[in-house]
């Protein structure tokens, strides 16, 4: 199975050094692509961005499948 396109966004804490604060529930990374990709590959790459960010907690994925149109 091949993947056309992906959004992958790790939520988590950052710190302001501004006002000193750490911020829950942010936009610590996104990876956005519309270049194809194997299941296989994908899943590689998903588990090397949560072990960077230690993001194992709760694991959310969303897929839509489409079927093919004929014309």
């Amino acid at each position: 199975m091949q993947i056309d396109k992906h959004t992958i966004k790790v939520i988590g804490t950052k710190y302001n050094h501004k006002t000193d604060k750490r911020l829950t529930d942010q936009v610590v990374c996104e990876h956005n692509s519309t270049e194809p990709l194997g299941m296989k590959k994908f899943c590689v790459m998903l588990e090397e961005l949560a072990d960077c960010y230690e993001a194992h907690h709760e694991v959310e994925i969303t897929v839509n499948l489409k079927q093919y149109q004929y014309d």
